[in-house]
């Protein structure tokens, strides 16, 4: 009766999550250690790993975030469901019925 679009939402939590999923599954730092290998005894590899470091933190935060909007997301989801359904059930208790549906 709300007309709130319950399905958008869920389906915007999923995507949201599978962000935040696929944010947190890149390493970087995998790649910046290798360079120590590749580059022994240069100093600049000290200072790729340590960006790499703070990159992949970046990453893991951004991941943070999108996890959290997707479980409030869900989580407004499931209250406006149970707002209209509630709304429905009561406006139905006093024989209210939407305009066209009599």
């Amino acid at each position: 009766m709300l007309k709130a679009d319950i399905d958008q939402l869920n389906k915007l939590a999923a995507v949201l999550a599978g962000v935040g999923k696929d944010i947190d599954d890149i390493d970087v730092r995998t790649g910046a250690g290798q360079l120590v290998d590749a580059l022994p005894g240069c100093e600049v590899t000290q200072a790729c790993m340590q960006a790499g470091e703070f990159v992949e933190g970046a990453y893991l935060r951004v991941a943070a975030r999108m996890r959290q909007v997707s479980a409030i997301t869900t989580e407004c989801a499931q209250s406006l469901d149970t707002t209209d359904a509630e709304f429905a059930r009561r406006m139905n208790e006093i024989d209210v019925t939407p305009v066209g549906r009599r």
